[in-house]
């Protein structure tokens, strides 16, 4: 997606959580040098009121950190409730404790609503690296020889207990069908569709059906969404070093802490400035999940700019963006959504399940499994899905005796889960 002709932007993934060499996501990009031009020292953060005001920031920030530290602890006392009501009830009882006047009372819980806000639409807190992730997808596909990379060929179906023919009489087990009408023969497949698509088409894609613990599996894992909307300005109204703008819902309290599409401009809280300003000029990212997420797909890009110019609208200086995109992860076939989560009481073993290969009766690993929704050391992150491939790569290169590479052999982090 690119914005004023300016520069390319990331519609995914733009956080790089742990960068450091250790990192493989973060070690390819310092390899294809696009780390050189990005923002690394952290900016001001911008906390606005719902009528255009700003909130003083030290305050912001102090009443913010305990809302943190809340959030934090959140598996204490956390049986049978959600962790939206845990919140609420924890600032009640610390807005109590701290016997604060009533008028300040109201100002904290405004600020604790946005930490439960962000918190579900949470970013990450290591490196941003936007408008360079989909630059480093282009580099891996340089040492793709071009013959055999195939593009837009959806597949409708996987079959994998056969004995299939090409022309030459050569037999394979794996045959994918594709849209077209399109047969595809291999003697393994690499499944790397979302865990979102597989909730929809776990129990069609394949024939033969996918064992029941796997399918089992998809149905406990958690499918999440999560997307942005660029919102693009002739000028900036935010000075030169700010980083982010928090929006404080007056009255607002942890208590209605809600996904609700009827209410859901009031979720549109968090925005990230691009920068630096000379490669994206003046764009904000606002950011959004769940329930709002999907209903912000449904809503044209004209249709989003009224209400999203509305957050800001109570200081007559914000001008109207000039330009608003958003991002529809949830409406895309193969994805349905952005990242895998676990939810509460469901155990991360699970995605051990779903990551073992399946085995015909005549070969071995005809069907293995990748994605992010496949490692549960790093499920939600660019690096576990990378490293979810190289699991695969090296589990067919063993297969078939041959060495594997130092890239893929990248360990994964110690987890007691």
């Amino acid at each position: 997606m690119v914005l004023s002709g300016k520069s390319w932007v990331d519609t995914g993934a733009q956080f790089i959580h742990g960068a450091s060499d250790a990192n493989p996501v973060y070690s390819l990009l310092k390899q294809h040098n696009l780390l050189s031009e990005l923002v690394t020292e952290e900016g001001s953060e911008l906390f606005l009121n719902d009528k255009g005001s700003k909130v003083d920031t030290e305050f912001a920030n102090r009443m913010y950190e305990a809302g943190e530290e809340i959030i934090w602890r959140k598996h204490e006392g956390l049986i049978g409730k959600s962790l939206g009501e845990h919140f609420a009830e924890e600032s009640q009882q610390l807005i109590q404790k701290w016997g604060s006047p009533e008028e300040e009372q109201h100002k904290i819980l405004s600020i604790l609503h946005l930490v439960g806000k962000n918190y579900f639409c949470n970013m990450g807190d290591d490196l941003n690296v936007e408008g360079k992730m989909f630059m480093l997808k282009d580099k891996l596909l340089e040492d793709l020889p071009k013959d055999r990379l195939l593009l837009n060929r959806p597949v409708s179906k996987v079959y994998w207990e056969g004995s299939f023919r090409n022309e030459e009489g050569h037999q394979f087990p794996v045959c994918l069908l594709c849209e077209n009408g399109e047969q595809i023969l291999a003697d393994h497949v690499v499944v790397t569709v979302s865990v979102g698509y597989l909730k929809t088409a776990a129990s069609t894609f394949f024939d033969p059906p996918l064992p029941q613990e796997k399918l089992e599996a998809v149905e406990k894992l958690g499918f999440g969404c999560l997307n942005k909307i660029f919102l693009e300005y002739e000028e900036a109204f935010w000075e030169s070093d700010i980083s982010s703008i928090s929006l404080v819902w007056e009255g607002e309290t942890p208590a209605d802490l809600s996904s609700s599409t009827t209410r859901w401009i009031k979720s549109l809280q968090h925005f990230t400035v691009m920068r630096p300003k000379e490669t994206f000029g003046n764009v904000l990212i606002g950011w959004c999940s769940g329930n709002v997420a999907e209903h912000v797909e449904t809503l044209t890009e004209q249709e989003l700019t009224a209400p999203t110019t509305s957050v800001f609208s109570g200081n007559p200086s914000i001008p109207v963006p000039k330009r608003v995109l958003r991002t529809q992860w949830q409406s895309k076939k193969f994805i349905q959504g952005t990242y895998t989560y676990i939810p509460p009481g469901i155990d991360a073993k699970i995605m051990d399940k779903l990551a073992e290969p399946l085995s015909s009766s005549k070969k071995p690993s005809v069907v293995l499994f990748a994605g992010e929704g496949t490692i549960k050391e790093l499920y939600g992150t660019v690096q576990g899905a990378l490293l979810s491939g190289h699991r695969e790569a090296e589990r067919l290169a063993q297969h078939y005796g041959r060495a594997v590479s130092t890239t893929a052999a990248c360990s994964l982090p110690d987890q007691e889960n």
